[in-house]
């Protein structure tokens, strides 16, 4: 029986991760790779340093479950490069422009290496942080969730104290038959015509 249940946990676990949804934060057309010369100092990259780039191609911020990864994309389909993304991931940048920045890759066997990226347009470096973010935001909601971090809603007792009471004032409208209706409409009719045109109350604005 033990055994057969364990079976059956690790089906459970081997169909929630296949159902994962592979989902897109950010996809930029053109993005640059530059190789990085030796870093002087405790200082910023400066991107004019970085000479000609050795990469062109795609940009993609995808995330997976608890997984995000930047990707370098060829545009035959391969990857040149990869970087992996979690709460705690933030973009180097670099000190003389808002579009360059310096990324960690990682290969399959764990090695890392820095390499330099760069985008032709202020507005696709933006849209490759907001998608971070977003992805950032979502993995933390969903942790704090997991760990009752999340928004708690405390207790709150609406009951009466001993001896308090509450009040309510119903009043009573007279029905009015239909004909009595009729009068009183006829009546404010009357007395609508009886104004002159132009006639503005004192305390109305006019325009």
């Amino acid at each position: 029986l033990r055994s057969d249940f364990l079976l059956i946990a690790a089906a459970s676990r081997e169909v929630q991760m296949t159902t994962e949804v592979l989902k897109t934060y950010a996809s930029i057309d053109k993005c640059f790779a530059f190789k990085l010369p030796p870093r002087t100092g405790a200082g910023q990259y400066s991107a004019k340093s970085w000479g000609e780039p050795v990469w062109e191609g795609m940009c993609k911020m995808v995330g997976k479950g608890g997984r995000g990864l930047i990707l370098l994309e060829n545009e035959n389909g391969g990857y040149f490069a990869k970087s992996p993304v979690d709460v705690d991931t933030t973009l180097e940048g670099v000190a003389d422009s808002s579009r360059y920045f310096v990324l960690k890759v990682v290969g399959d066997g764990g090695r890392h290496a820095y390499v330099g990226i760069g985008f032709g347009d202020r507005a696709h470096a933006f849209d490759l942080k907001s998608g971070i973010q977003r992805f950032q935001s979502i993995l933390k909601a969903e942790t704090d969730a997991k760990s009752g971090k999340g928004d708690v809603i405390p207790d709150t007792d609406f009951s009466l104290a001993q001896g308090e009471q509450i009040k309510i004032n119903l009043t009573k409208e007279k029905l009015k038959s239909p004909s009595e209706k009729k009068k009183k409409g006829s009546k404010k009719k009357k007395s609508s015509k009886s104004k002159k045109a132009g006639d503005v109350p004192t305390d109305w604005v006019t325009f």
